[in-house]
């Protein structure tokens, strides 16, 4: 049987990445570890730095007679070439979900010690690592679950995968200026017309320790333009599949119809006229009310109390893994 081969640490980029190799016999992965390090010596136990056939340089080691760990530099294209490689050598490669986590993690004294590994190494956000630390060390059965229990997991699962957060209202109310200063950098063209964000730009951001997938939207207006009008049908469709969908206006514009009831309705440049009926207020351009909005964000999806809880509750974070969503 050929060995298989995954991917540890997260899909993102990184200074390191590493690589699995499994087999049921000594020679499944021996022979394709031989042949990618053109060397032969491989005892059990030892760290050598090696050649990675042409591609890269780096680590290598053999834990066990049947597990071999690759530890090339973590640039993507790095990373796929060399599974490219590798499956040309008959290496088959599976996504470490459909592996047990005891065999990606031989290191680990439990299951659920295993199963926090291999959560550790999928989180994006750096808030999971703490808690899922502790939630290795704890133990519960399925008479201790409460609905309480399950609520909160599902919502502190999106430590592990960013939640989407959409950001929608009229033109030239200042939503590319929020992303903008939300991103640290110009993710949107933001000027003083409307209409300049003609399609949706995208983002990963971090809102105190929680990533999210952030989408700044196109403004929402009547249009005869048929290829602004396709980016705002289809923004309405990201929309219907936010997590966390948010309304921005300011006191010269109504609240823009959205396909679904938002989830939080803010109003920007506030230093020149509030209004009465926003959950929040602020004034992106001159950077007031960020901090305030940022924190309101981060609890609509991780309700305050929800991390210290898993410190002493159960967290079902293994759902999150198995149903990664594909988005």
């Amino acid at each position: 049987m050929a060995a298989q081969a995954t991917i540890l640490t997260a899909r993102a980029p990184g200074a390191i990445a590493i690589l699995q190799m499994h087999g049921e016999c000594e020679h499944d992965v021996l022979a394709p570890l031989v042949k990618l390090t053109a060397r032969d010596d491989w005892p059990l136990g030892r760290l050598r730095l090696a050649p990675f056939a042409d591609i890269d340089e780096g680590l290598a080691a053999r834990l066990t007679p049947t597990l071999v760990h690759l530890m090339p530099h973590g640039g993507p294209r790095v990373v796929q070439r060399l599974l490219e490689w590798l499956a040309a050598q008959g290496v088959r490669i599976v996504r470490s979900e459909a592996i047990e986590a005891r065999t990606l993690y031989p290191e680990a004294e439990t299951e659920r010690e295993a199963e926090a590994l291999r959560a550790l190494a999928q989180a994006a956000s750096p808030a999971a690592i703490d808690p899922l630390l502790a939630q290795s060390a704890l133990t519960f059965n399925s008479q201790d679950v409460t609905g309480e229990d399950r609520a909160r997991s599902a919502r502190l699962n999106r430590l592990i995968h960013p939640p989407l957060v959409v950001l929608a209202g009229p033109p030239n109310v200042g939503k590319s200026t929020l992303s903008n200063a939300l991103v640290g950098r110009s993710m949107s063209i933001a000027l003083d017309q409307p209409g300049t964000t003609r399609d949706y730009t995208a983002a990963m951001i971090e809102l105190r320790g929680l990533v999210v997938r952030w989408h700044d939207t196109p403004g929402l207006h009547e249009t005869n333009d048929p290829i602004e009008a396709r980016a705002i049908a289809l923004s309405k469709r990201l929309m219907q599949e936010a997590d966390l969908l948010i309304a921005m206006t300011d006191s010269d514009h109504d609240w823009p119809a959205l396909p679904r009831s938002p989830d939080l309705r803010i109003a920007n440049k506030a230093d020149l006229r509030r209004r009465d009926d926003a959950d929040a207020h602020l004034a992106a351009l001159a950077g007031e009310g960020v901090p305030e909005l940022v924190r309101r964000i981060r609890d609509a999806l991780i309700h305050p109390g929800d991390e210290a809880a898993a410190f002493r509750r159960p967290w079902h974070f293994e759902s999150a893994i198995t149903s990664a969503p594909a988005r």
